[in-house]
């Protein structure tokens, strides 16, 4: 029997999954953006909301590079410090999702659209046959947590690319408000999920609901592609950093984090980089 499988014997397992470039090929915010962008052909390009985006974004590591470039002299990087530096994205987000919320540029757009929309979206070779393996594992939990816009969206991607419903897995994202009367989008948007410690929060409360049920937590396991994944990653008993994000390259060595090296101060706890998923069960099962 597995080691995953013993450890189900035992206790419950939340296998957690971010979704862009995680589970899919690529980034699948602009296909949201286009399903709305035919209905109003006058307004802004999705390209002008991403520029602006950028801006802000450059603005803020303007401010915040000198400060982990000092620290990194010093060798006194912390993860309080990667902490403080993502929450801080929060404003940059923010006016994101503000801009696209006034210049409604989701608006119009049915939960059908939106999930018809998400089953063009092609997911990275193996994901389907991984998550369909640890479904069919006892006490084992598979959730999606992403800051990506749509619930339907995302539904629709892991209906298309084989993902079994049976049990259903939760999702668990930003997601846009709908009219009562006409069914469709009005532009804005619940903001769920909007920087790292938002995903980190979920998965604890993931965990306490696991540990009423099973009487302990659950062991977790966490996949993400990016630094907004990397508290999760490192708060995993397994962490599965997928892709190549130079990102989350610099801060691992900023840390001294080594992949598929077990913390020993912290429970044996192991990030490990897969390169693609058809490691991922293997890895999973003997860490």
């Amino acid at each position: 029997m597995s080691a995953l499988k013993h450890a189900a014997v035992r206790k419950s397992v939340l296998l957690a999954l971010d979704f862009d470039k995680t589970l899919t090929v690529a980034d699948t915010f602009n296909a949201i953006a286009s399903v709305a962008k035919h209905k109003h052909p006058n307004k802004r390009d999705f390209r002008w909301f991403t520029d602006k985006y950028m801006e802000d974004y450059a603005q803020h590591e303007s401010h915040w590079s000198p400060i982990i470039h000092k620290h990194a002299e010093n060798k006194s990087v912390t993860r309080s410090l990667m902490g403080q530096y993502l929450e801080s994205l929060r404003q940059v987000e923010n006016a994101s999702l503000e801009r696209i919320r006034d210049y409604k540029i989701l608006a119009g757009v049915s939960r059908l659209e939106l999930y018809n929309s998400g089953r063009q979206a092609l997911f990275q070779p193996g994901v389907a046959d991984v998550i369909n393996y640890f479904l069919r594992v006892p006490n084992c939990h598979v959730c999606v947590i992403s800051v990506n816009w749509s619930t339907d969206f995302i539904q629709g991607a892991l209906d298309a690319n084989g993902v079994s419903n049976q049990p259903p897995i939760s999702v668990y994202c930003n997601d846009l408000k709908f009219s009562k009367r006409t069914g469709l989008s009005t532009g804005t948007m619940y903001p769920r999920l909007v920087v790292a410690s938002d995903k980190v929060a979920v998965i604890e409360t993931q965990r306490e609901v696991l540990a009423s049920r099973y009487d302990s937590k659950p062991r977790l396991v966490y996949a993400g592609d990016s630094l907004t994944d990397l508290p999760a990653l490192l708060s995993a008993d397994v962490g599965l950093f997928v892709g190549q994000d130079d990102h989350v390259a610099k801060w691992c060595k900023l840390l001294d984090v080594e992949f598929s090296k077990p913390r020993f101060d912290e429970n044996d706890k192991t990030l490990h980089h897969l390169l693609g998923w058809g490691s991922a069960i293997d890895i999973i099962e003997n860490s």
